[in-house]
């Protein structure tokens, strides 16, 4: 397995190995999973910034959505189990650019 060295200063470095000993772990133990946690949190945000994007590239093609407030309200009778008609989508005004 390749080396990876990382420079700490002193202070973290004493945080390390006293999370580490409180862990009852090696400090490259509690590195390694803090990296990794940190790749899989990184790899969810990525993920969902691609889902938004599909999204919003799905709303731009169609050319409508469905109003938030109008969704919110129609969400909230129904976690109540009320019976609730489901918005219908409304088309998108025109985008102005200038103010980009």
């Amino acid at each position: 397995m390749p080396n990876l060295s990382v420079k700490l200063d002193e202070a973290t470095r004493q945080r390390l190995q006293e999370a580490a000993a409180r862990q009852g772990v090696t400090p490259h133990a509690l590195m390694v999973k803090a990296i990794d946690r940190e790749l899989e949190r990184a790899a969810a945000h990525d993920a969902f910034v691609a889902r938004a994007l599909q999204a919003r590239a799905q709303v731009e093609a169609s050319g409508s959505a469905i109003e938030g407030p109008a969704f919110a309200d129609y969400l909230r009778q129904r976690a109540r189990g009320k019976a609730a008609t489901r918005p219908a989508p409304q088309a998108l005004l025109p985008r102005d650019d200038s103010d980009a």
